[in-house]
């Protein structure tokens, strides 16, 4: 299966990574927006973010949900893509989180079809947080899956895939299904991170497996990427940053979405092994610097 994504001939190696980064800013944590702005700097790329809600949250406690309005956000976007500054950085690529309201979602349309961006793109389908909050709805949900057709990934994690597929995902053999269903609402490539998944339904009543797995669909072809569960100390936020940024990071040299996705998990599992015993206070930090040191495989040409 041969999965490579079409480069701008401005988004090669020689191009600094300057991807725009959509997220919610919480408060505290290195969750969302923070993580992406930790994570391309982990990679050697220059951030260039944009706020789109503002969440109090953590730990099980959900305390505010505030969505930027989304005049604001359409500004932040003109204002990154048409700045006429001499310094004025480029946007290359864009990872899209947490968008808020359904209006901001048509602002980040209007950023794909805009023809001073060019590079590749993530959509990470996020519909609710670790700690309960609710994070869209359902017209946001609906919004967002009719722009799964600009972007060059979409990922999803598997209980937010639940609801874009709108069947329950036990196990690998469901989550085969349900990838296949997000594709056919106009996803190009599809990326289920199932986590500790069983394989069979026969199999959901001993313990979780001890690896984790991702799912990805591309072609109408699906490759199965598989890494050790690692199991540590403390709570680490900004692990799906790190990956996605790095997959998108990969891309945006060039590299087969293959072998982006499958370099950039087996970065994260080594990152997280080395830090598999760590103070809670000094989780986020270790689990950044861990993970720059780790570069993982080179981009094959």
């Amino acid at each position: 299966m041969t999965c490579v994504l079409p480069v701008d001939s401005d988004s090669g190696s020689t191009t600094p990574f300057a991807p725009l980064l959509f997220n919610a800013l919480y408060t505290g944590l290195a969750r969302g927006l923070n993580a992406d702005i930790r994570a391309t700097q982990a990679v050697g790329g220059v951030p260039l973010s944009l706020c789109t809600s503002h969440i109090v949250a953590s730990h099980g406690v959900v305390t505010d949900v505030l969505n930027v309005p989304s005049d604001t956000v359409h500004a932040q976007i003109e204002h990154l893509l048409s700045s006429d500054t001499p310094d004025h950085i480029v946007p290359n690529a864009a990872k899209i989180g947490i968008v808020g309201a359904t209006p901001s979602v048509r602002a980040v349309a209007h950023l794909l079809d805009h023809e001073a961006f060019t590079g590749p793109s993530i959509l990470d389908v996020t519909l609710s947080g670790p700690s309960g909050e609710d994070i869209a709805e359902p017209s946001t949900t609906e919004s967002l899956v009719n722009i799964m057709n600009r972007v060059s990934l979409v990922s999803v994690r598997r209980r937010d895939a639940e609801l874009v597929a709108g069947m329950e995902i036990p196990t690998l053999d469901d989550a085969q299904v349900a990838v296949q269903r997000i594709s056919q609402q106009g996803a190009s490539a599809v990326l289920l991170r199932c986590g500790r998944l069983p394989t069979h339904f026969f199999e959901r009543e001993g313990e979780p497996p001890n690896f984790a797995l991702d799912l990805l669909w591309y072609e109408g072809e699906m490759a199965l990427f598989e890494a050790p569960f690692v199991e540590t100390s403390a709570s680490i936020s900004g692990r799906s940053s790190a990956y996605l940024v790095d997959v998108l990071h990969r891309l945006h040299q060039g590299a087969a979405l293959t072998d982006a996705v499958q370099a950039s998990k087996r970065r994260l599992a080594d990152t997280l092994n080395q830090i598999r015993s760590v103070d809670e206070a000094q989780a986020s930090p270790r689990f950044f610097a861990a993970f720059e040191s780790h570069e993982g495989a080179p981009v094959h040409e």
